[in-house]
Parts: C-alpha cells; structure tokens; sequence
C-alpha cells in the first residue's frame, strides 16, 4: 500500500512537472523598446522567484497559465465557459442544460443581450517589464477593475526605462533618461560611496515619466475587457504606441485561453463597428441612392435610352432598414399576430382545447414564451 502511494504521488509530481509554467525571459528581456538595469537590480533572481511562485499558486492549482511577451494570464475564472453556461441557464430558465457552452455566445451575444454572465468572470493578469505611462493609462479603468496590486514607488525601485513608441530619435530619450535612472537607484541604495542614502519616496520625483515599473497585477472583468479595455485601447485608434503594445499581449492571451469567446465577442465589439455605424449615418443623411452608390464605386448603371435607369432608384438607408436591418418580432408582437388569425377558445374543436390543456399552456405559444422570455433565448 505504501509503496502504490508512493508511485501515485510520483505520478502526481510527473503530471505537474510536465504542465509546469516557464517563464519565457526572452521574450521581455529582448524587447527593443526596454532597458532593464540588471547590473543595479537582481531582476534575474526576483523574476526565478516569480516564476516558482506561479507554478506553487497557481499552475499546482489547476490553472492555466498563457505568457504573451511581456504580459501573463494568470487565472481565468471561466477558462472552460461552464461558469457563463450554468449563468446563462438560469437567466434563461434552461434548468435540463446548464453545461451548454455555446448558449451565451450564440443567443445572448449575438442577440445583442445582457452580459451577465460573464460581467462576474475575470482573468488575472501580470505585467513584467512595463513603463509607468502604460500603468497609468490601465488603471483608469475602475468599473469591472477587481484587482490592482502594484508595488508603491515610495520603496520600490524602478527596474529600467521604456522608449516611447513615438519616439524619432530613440538613442536621445536613452542618454537623457537612462542615466538619471541609474543615478536615483544609486543614490537611494547605500554603499561606501553612498553612507547617507536619500529616501525613495523623495528621489523618485527625479525618476522620468517612462521608468519601468516593477511587475504590477491588474484583474478585469471580461465583460470589462471586451467593452471598454480592447475596444478604446486597441480596437479604437488614439491610443498611444506603449500601450497598444501591451494591450495586444493582453489580447493575445485571452485569445489562446479561449479563442471561439474572444472572437465571438470581437466580432460585435472590434474595430469594424464605428465604419460601420459611419456608413449607416452617411447613407442615412446624405440619402444616398443605389444609382449613386454604384456610380461612385465605378460600376455601370444601366440606363433606357430617354436616360432613365432601367430599375427605379431607392434611397440605400430606408431600404436596409426595411429589408437586412428589420428586427425580428418580439414576443408580444408573434403572439398578437397569432391571436389575430387563430379563432376564439369556445370556437375551437374540444379535442384541440384537450391537446392545448395536456401541454400546459396556450395553443400558439412555445415554451419559453409562456415563461415570458425574450425572443431567440432558450
């Protein structure tokens, strides 16, 4: 017994090695952008030290960790969308399936309805390696905001400096900021040459804007992520370089935690939404015709020999909104209809009421309309 317990915990150990998280330094320390001061700052051994760390909280925890560049996903809460699924069953009352991962995508965002379901669902992210602009511009996002851990700048050193994106001439921000990191560092840290340290909290007003922060942990809601955190700072153009740098890393491990959801909710939040509206205004306000939206893109009109166009012309807006843009009816509307053409309960054949009585609702109406859900949500 002792010796099968013995090969278990072996087995244990194995499963976990080989699904243990690793750390990819190239991938931060090769940046072009970032200067680490490794020769001031032990930044080797602190990052050896977050690594074990990773693997003894979380991997040995059963989570799945995605290192992009210089950003970590940590935790995802609903990595697997059962969460979403049993959240989505009981928004929709679908108590026989509640481990339908598609229902939320499929009826509720392509529905264009609530995100509940994943407005309680989080992912966990490490920053290693990123300039204090960046910081500043992703703690602005409070709402959907359910963790900040950042190490202060009143005893923590910086751990080098981050070239802006827009920089022209990269070597200058080197020379003029790169030095008066290293001197804080220096004058902060007390050696023989330095037997009367000054106080961080006071030299850090000497540090430059773009220093590099020690690794910083943000958690956002992913209902958070899709609607305000992508969309503004990597969907929408305006962001500054740095930051849609980082942002991209972020995006690209949600997209290898679970790609189908991110590409789901991309496809209704991502950066073809404003050309779109853009598009739906112009024709809207300019009238434009189909005669002239054709003669714009180069495409023939045929026209009768007095100079009339062989099909009459339409105004595009109203005619997608009455055709590919007509909301479906809703409930009460179906059921209107339904009540319009279908005659009274006397008028009907007894065998026709007994039927509507066995099934335990209103002839006409499908189960979920008579629990009063929305159109399309089962």
């Amino acid at each position: 017994m002792e010796r099968e317990r013995a090969e278990m915990r072996e087995e244990g150990a194995q499963k976990r090695e080989g699904r243990r998280f690793r750390l990819d330094r190239e991938a931060i320390y090769a940046h072009p952008r970032v200067i680490f001061l490794r020769d001031l700052i032990p930044i080797d051994r602190y990052l050896d030290e977050l690594e074990a760390a990773i693997n003894a909280v979380f991997v040995a925890r059963g989570e799945t960790v995605v290192q992009k560049r210089r950003v970590v996903a940590l935790r995802a809460t609903d990595d697997d969308r059962l969460v979403s699924a049993f959240k989505a069953a009981m928004y929709l009352g679908n108590y026989h399936d509640m481990a339908n991962r598609e229902r939320f995508l499929k009826r509720m965002v392509r529905g264009e309805h609530s995100y509940e379901p994943i407005r309680g669902e989080s992912i966990l992210f490490l920053f290693i390696g990123v300039g204090k602009p960046v910081y500043d511009h992703l703690v602005t996002y409070s709402v959907g905001r359910t963790t900040r851990i950042a190490a202060g700048q009143r005893a923590n050193l910086p751990w080098g400096y981050e070239v802006p994106v827009e920089a022209k001439h990269p070597e200058r921000y080197i020379e003029m900021n790169l030095p008066r990191i290293r001197e804080v560092v220096q004058w902060v840290t007390r050696s023989a040459d330095n037997p009367d340290p000054e106080q961080l909290q006071a030299m850090r007003s000497s540090l430059p804007v773009g220093y590099i922060m020690p690794p910083f942990l943000l958690e956002f809601s992913e209902e958070a992520l899709i609607k305000h955190v992508f969309r503004q700072r990597l969907f929408e153009k305006g962001a500054q370089g740095a930051t849609v740098d980082v942002v991209s890393d972020m995006w690209e491990a949600v997209l290898a935690i679970d790609r189908e959801k991110w590409e789901t909710l991309y496809d209704y939040h991502g950066p073809h939404l404003p050309r779109w509206r853009r598009a739906m205004r112009r024709l809207r306000d300019e009238k434009t015709t189909l005669s002239a939206l054709l003669e714009a893109a180069g495409v023939p009109v045929e026209r009768l020999p007095d100079g009339r166009l062989a099909v009459p012309d339409r105004e595009l807006y109203p005619l997608l909104m009455e055709t590919v843009g007509k909301l479906p009816p809703t409930m009460w509307e179906r059921q209107a209809a339904v009540g319009a053409d279908r005659p009274s309960g006397k008028s009907r054949r007894p065998e026709e009421r007994r039927r509507s009585e066995e099934r335990g609702r209103p002839e006409g109406r499908s189960g979920s309309e008579a629990a009063g859900r929305p159109d399309g949500l089962r």
